[in-house]
C-alpha cells in the first residue's frame, strides 16, 4: 500500500489481499486470475482486472467461466501467454472471446525477457503492436521478467557493446514505449506525429537536421501530424494524410502545405520553419509550449 495520497486521477492495481486493506476503494482496484475472482465474494463494485492465460498449457478457460466474466460489466480481462510465441496464442484467445460474444474491455499484457533496449522494443512491438493493428485490445501492460529488470536497472551505460538503457529508469522506458506503440497503432494519440521520407538523391535539404529542428519546436502539439518530405516529386503523395507538410521544392526552397493544399510556395529554407509555425497558428493548431 502506498504511504501517500494518490494525486489527481491516478489509480493503482493491486492483488486482492492488498486491495482489501485499502481504505479508499476508489483509488485501488484488484487483479486476480479467473478462478480466484469468481470464487472471491469480495469484489470491487467499480472495476476488477482478471488475468487469463492463453493456451499456456494448451487450454483456455471453460466456456462457462468466460460467460461468467462476460456477465460482469466491472471486469477488465487481461490476456497474456508464457508460450515462446505468445502473440499467436493471445490472438487465438481474442478470436475465442469474439466467438463467445465476450465484450469486456481487454488489456494485452507483455513481459519481456530480453536484454537490450532494441530487443525489448522489438518484443513489445511484435507481441502487442501486431494485435493492436488488427483491432484487438483496449490497452497494454508492459513489464520485464525479474532477470531482465535487474539487468536493465543496474546497467547505466553501454559498456559492453550492447544497447542498454541509459539516462532513464526502466519504468520511464517502458512507459514511453507503451505510449509510442499506442500512437503508432492509432490506439491512443498522445504526442505530435511526424511523417518523413527515407531520403534519396532528389532530397533538397538535410532531412535529418531539418526534421530535428521541426521536432524541437513542435513536439508539444498533441495529435498534430506534420510531414517533412525531401522533394516535390513523391512528397505530396506520401504525406497525403498529414495535417501540415514541409516539402523541398528546389535548392533552398520549401513549399508548405495544409493537408493536401499548398499554402506557401518557394519559401526560403532559412525561414521555412518559422513560416510553418505561422501556418500552424493561423489554423488553430498551435499552442504555446509550457
Amino acid at each position: 500500500m502506498l504511504d501517500f495520497a494518490l494525486p489527481g486521477t491516478l489509480k493503482v492495481i493491486v492483488y486482492p489481499p492488498t486491495w482489501k486493506q485499502a481504505a479508499d476503494k476508489e483509488k485501488y482496484f484488484p487483479i486476480n486470475d479467473a478462478d480466484g475472482y469468481l470464487s472471491d465474494p469480495d469484489k470491487s463494485s467499480t472495476l476488477n482486472f482478471v488475468m487469463v492465460d492463453c493456451y499456456n498449457d494448451g487450454t483456455i478457460p471453460a466456456a462457462n467461466v468466460l460467460q461468467s466474466l462476460a456477465a460482469d460489466t466491472t471486469v477488465v480481462i487481461c490476456l497474456s501467454s508464457t508460450n515462446d510465441h505468445a502473440m499467436p496464442s493471445v490472438r487465438r484467445m481474442f478470436v475465442e472471446l469474439q466467438e463467445q460474444k465476450v465484450q469486456n474491455p481487454v488489456v494485452v499484457i507483455v513481459d519481456s525477457n530480453w536484454q537490450t533496449t532494441d530487443e525489448h522494443l522489438i518484443h513489445y512491438a511484435t507481441e502487442a503492436g501486431a494485435l493492436l493493428l488488427d483491432g484487438f485490445g483496449d490497452g497494454v501492460c508492459f513489464g520485464m521478467t525479474g532477470k531482465s529488470y535487474e539487468q536493465a536497472s543496474s546497467a547505466s551505460s553501454d559498456t559492453s557493446g550492447r544497447n542498454y538503457l541509459s539516462n532513464t529508469s526502466v519504468e520511464q522506458f517502458v512507459n514511453a514505449t507503451a505510449f509510442s506503440i499506442l500512437q503508432a497503432t492509432r490506439t491512443r494519440i498522445s504526442k505530435t506525429e511526424y511523417i518523413s521520407c527515407p531520403s534519396c538523391g532528389r532530397t533538397l535539404f538535410d532531412l535529418q537536421e531539418t526534421t530535428a529542428k521541426i521536432r524541437s519546436v513542435t513536439h508539444h502539439l498533441k495529435g498534430v501530424k506534420i510531414a517533412i518530405m525531401g522533394c516535390i516529386v513523391n512528397g505530396p503523395g506520401e504525406m497525403a494524410d498529414a495535417d501540415f507538410g514541409y516539402v523541398g521544392s528546389g535548392v533552398g526552397k520549401i513549399t508548405l502545405y495544409k493537408g493536401k493544399e499548398v499554402v506557401k510556395r518557394n519559401v526560403e529554407s532559412e525561414v521555412a520553419v518559422e513560416e510553418l509555425i505561422n501556418i500552424l497558428k493561423e489554423n488553430g493548431a498551435w499552442v504555446e509550449p509550457v
